[in-house]
């Protein structure tokens, strides 16, 4: 017998051999990949169409038809230049529509062709637009990639074109009156066009109507006519008289109270100039002590000094 604790030996050796090949046979191909879907009838039908017939054509913009001077904000003549422009695009197979949005842009996958026309429109139409306009409103519209974005940009700039406009066009309103030497109904066409204008600017509050009428006090006042200008030209940079500050807090406020403050300063200067006037006319009429002076008088063909203090002969 042996020990328990003695291992007895395999009679015969044992091989360990590893495979690659798994215990049923190698494994089958994946499957193909499924074939990709037919395209669409009506894709394949807008495709061929764009080919011969693009839902978008190329525009040839006539600009010869626009007879306005260029936009400006000092001008304030937005109403007539929109009115000419609209009109030039509209005569010009219906242009305007790339200006409120109504001819979009087409599917660039599917309508290759009448995208690239789209395109060449409205750089057309951005192009026309900025040979039409002064160079500080084309700062405003230099990063808008449409027509349609531009359009908006001019349209919001120029809805307020100032306080001291819209009480020129309400004096002007206020002064047109029937008459028999001219159509009733032109006159009434010239006060609704005035009416439009005026209430295109923005809707008056009383804080606003009391800005308005103060900058209109100062017209006809000559030591005013600077302190006017200033202030009409900070009220109309400005964002009203009672701007949103949570939606925008870096707005900036015009009102009565800065008026007030401008016109208080003005009246400083002018106490002050009529001040230093009146000091140089007391200054002229005061005499002024007579110091020795000599004058050169002449007797007997020779001239003779003489002190005149001295109060010889």
């Amino acid at each position: 017998m042996t020990d328990s604790t003695e291992y007895t030996c395999p009679s015969s050796p044992v091989s360990i051999v590893s495979s690659t090949e798994p215990p049923f046979g190698p494994l089958p191909p994946p499957p193909p990949p499924p074939p990709p879907p037919p395209p669409d009838r009506k894709d394949m039908s807008t495709m061929s169409s764009d080919t011969t017939q693009p839902s978008v054509s190329i525009i040839t913009l006539n600009t010869s038809l626009f007879k306005h001077d260029s936009l400006s904000k000092d001008q304030n003549h937005f109403s007539s230049w929109k009115r000419q422009f609209v009109q030039t695009l509209r005569m010009n197979q219906g242009a305007d529509g790339y200006l409120d949005g109504r001819i979009l842009p087409p599917n660039k996958e599917t309508e290759p062709r009448a995208y690239s026309n789209w395109n060449a429109n409205n750089g057309s139409i951005l192009g026309f637009m900025g040979l039409v306009i002064n160079d500080s409103e084309q700062e405003v519209i230099e990063d808008a990639k449409t027509a349609e974005a531009a359009w908006k940009l001019l349209v919001q700039r120029h809805a307020q074109e100032g306080p001291v406009k819209q009480v020129q066009l309400i004096q002007e309103a206020l002064n047109v009156r029937y008459s028999s030497s001219e159509k009733y109904s032109t006159t009434s066409s010239k006060l609704t066009t005035l009416n439009k204008r005026i209430w295109d600017m923005g809707s008056l509050d009383s804080e606003l109507f009391l800005c308005i009428i103060m900058i209109n006090s100062m017209s006809n006042v000559p030591e005013l006519r600077a302190t006017r200008e200033n202030v009409a030209q900070q009220f109309a940079q400005s964002d009203g008289t009672s701007p949103d500050l949570k939606k925008n807090p870096t707005a900036r406020k015009y009102d009565s109270s800065d008026i007030k403050r401008a016109l208080d300063m003005a009246q400083g200067l002018l106490w002050r100039l009529k001040l230093l006037r009146s000091q140089a006319r007391v200054a002229r009429n005061v005499p002024f002590p007579v110091a020795p002076d000599q004058s050169v008088t002449r007797r007997s063909g020779a001239y003779r000094k003489e002190a005149v203090w001295l109060g010889k002969p």
